[in-house]
């Protein structure tokens, strides 16, 4: 057997920490911050208490590399939202699927969890309001530009995406997620109903 060169261990080593990131981020949203333990963590992540120690020192540097690596998404992900030939308000719905879909929706758990509960060391909350501020930003324009066109309900823009935005943190915290997968295109278009002109 040959043996590995570096760029493969270094593509196993990347592998892995993905895999417990993943997990991490799908065990906080399950548990909360402080109920979450290292050993939640490498059961979901299917891997030793140990080689979680491996990648992380401490299960509040697993929790803020796992929200890092899934904010260092958010831009990339409005880059295609925004570059979709679609209307604003379809644009936003194609946001709001996003949240709502199985798996983005741990990271908007996670973040709903530090916000309610904290539990956070201050770098992660700083992390969070940063990340919080990505979103504001990039939605703001897709609801002035709607309301321009004449999709999205007039009225104070702002206002309209902090409504949007609690509804939307409320169902991920509190709603049937299982309930919201089934036919998620109708639900999301009765919820964006608040929104529509």
């Amino acid at each position: 057997m040959t043996p590995m060169n570096d760029e493969q261990l270094e593509k196993i080593r990347n592998d892995r920490k993905q895999q417990i990131i993943t997990a991490a981020l799908r065990t906080f949203a399950e548990n909360g911050i402080r109920l979450t333990k290292i050993g939640m963590i490498a059961a979901e992540a299917g891997v030793s208490h140990g080689l979680v120690y491996h990648y992380f020192e401490s299960k509040e540097e697993v929790l803020h590399e796992s929200l890092a690596w899934a904010m260092e998404g958010a831009d990339e992900l409005f880059r295609e939202v925004g570059a979709l030939p679609l209307a604003p308000l379809e644009k936003v719905k194609t946001f709001v699927k996003f949240a709502l879909t199985e798996g983005n929706s741990d990271v908007f758990r996670v973040i709903q969890h530090v916000l309610r509960f904290g539990g956070a060391p201050e770098k992660t909350m700083t992390l969070i309001r940063e990340g919080s501020e990505i979103y504001a930003k990039e939605l703001f324009p897709l609801i002035a530009a709607g309301q321009a066109d004449g999709s999205i309900v007039g009225g104070d823009p702002q206002e309209l995406l902090e409504l949007l935005l609690t509804v939307l943190s409320g169902v991920l915290m509190e709603g049937d997620r299982e309930w919201w997968s089934r036919n998620l295109d109708r639900k999301v278009d009765l919820l964006l109903r608040m929104l529509a002109a």
